[in-house]
């Protein structure tokens, strides 16, 4: 996971980090237990763990693949 934020530069595991704070700041439950109640903390160790998946921009899949994924599973409900 580290060699994949040193490809990218620091910008992405910031950008990543502070995305995922939000959600922490808006209700959403840690994915690891820590001693740190501060959200961009939490943040950052769950980015570092591996815990968030994540796409770069050129390995992200393209919505009309995801549309027909949606409909496949909607027609097999």
């Amino acid at each position: 996971m580290a060699d994949e934020f040193s490809e990218a530069g620091p910008f992405m595991l910031v950008n990543i980090a502070a995305q995922r704070a939000r959600q922490l700041m808006q209700g959403a439950a840690p994915l690891l237990r820590t001693k740190s109640r501060k959200p961009a903390a939490i943040a950052l160790h769950e980015v570092e763990t591996g815990l968030l998946p994540f796409y770069k921009v050129e390995e992200q899949p393209e919505l009309a693949d995801l549309e027909a994924d949606e409909v496949a599973e909607d027609e097999e409900e």
